[in-house]
């Protein structure tokens, strides 16, 4: 069985305004925090991982997606899968998530993975501080999607089987 693995981070870089005693909560509504996230995968007997790293608190959910190159081109009554377009939420502990996916019908092809931040519901403490639209993100990882700042990362790996 083969394993791929590469790995893309984004760092962001900012300036965060206001310091208290209170290490990581923000001090003013016009504070800044910044994310850094990596996201791989690796392929076990029929699974796929997706893992990555984080700055996130612990308790934070990612929202997850992962897309196979047939899931965007023919019609779901055409997929050798039933699973060529998965979705769902990991959460962060000790720096870390993962989540799985059964490859075990997957053709070979191109696969992209994105993993965004911090789409509710979000735990309180990390909606006070990340901001309940993300209000409180910056970076050149945030975008905006539907109206509110998100950090997002992709990563793309070719499928073999």
């Amino acid at each position: 069985m083969r394993a791929f693995s590469s790995t893309v981070t984004f760092v962001a870089l900012a300036i965060a305004t206001g310091c208290s005693g209170n290490e990581g909560t923000p001090t003013a509504p016009n504070g800044s925090e910044t994310v850094s996230l990596s996201v791989e995968h690796r392929t076990e007997w029929r699974q796929l991982w997706i893992q990555g790293t984080t700055d996130l608190p612990d308790g934070a959910f990612l929202n997850y997606s992962v897309t196979h190159e047939i899931a965007e081109s023919s019609p779901p009554d055409e997929w050798p899968a039933t699973n060529l377009l998965e979705s769902g939420r990991a959460t962060v502990k000790d720096g870390q998530f993962w989540s799985t996916v059964n490859t075990l019908n997957w053709p070979n092809g191109n696969v992209r993975v994105l993993i965004q931040f911090p789409f509710p519901p979000q735990p309180p403490p990390i909606e006070s501080r990340y901001g309940p639209l993300g209000e409180h993100l910056t970076g050149e990882n945030v975008t905006t999607v539907s109206g509110m700042k998100a950090v997002e990362v992709e990563h793309h790996f070719e499928h073999r089987r």
